[in-house]
């Protein structure tokens, strides 16, 4: 189950860093209710962007999204600001999630995701098999 585990982690860790290009910041002020969402886009050419903050709650957890276009050369651009003015106020930023795309419509993230769905499919059937082996030579060593 870890191997699995690991492995979806190591895969959408790949498929992310493609789209590593634009980053983004989420920016909690002092008032703890309002987000500020800045972009850094060192690319030539605009892209379309979505960011999604993940928010702690005292109670909880939140999300705060933003789907702007990034204009090129852009350096820590706030394109995004939400208040939450009812309910707890935010407790930090637990982490950033952003994906871009050209404002074309050309996917920056790999056009053919089959392939790696099925070179995905293919190491995990290589990892059950491995394990099963491993059951298998277990028994065997108990009967002797």
């Amino acid at each position: 189950m870890r191997s699995f585990v690991l492995l979806a982690f190591l895969l959408c860790s790949a498929g992310s860093s493609v789209a590593a290009d634009v980053t983004a910041v989420c920016k909690l002020a002092d008032d703890k209710r309002t987000v500020t969402i800045a972009f850094t886009n060192p690319l030539g050419k605009t892209m379309q962007c979505d960011a999604n903050c993940d928010m702690a709650l005292s109670g909880g957890f939140g999300t705060v999204a933003c789907a702007k276009p990034v204009p090129g050369g852009a350096k820590d651009q706030v394109l995004c600001t939400e208040m939450n003015k009812e309910g707890a106020a935010w407790v930090r930023v637990r982490g950033t999630e952003v994906n871009c795309r050209d404002p074309n419509g050309t996917p920056v993230t790999p056009a053919d995701e089959k392939a790696e769905d099925d070179e995905a499919d293919e190491m995990i059937k290589k990892l059950q098999k491995q394990g099963q082996d491993f059951i298998e030579r277990q028994r065997q060593f108990q009967k002797q």
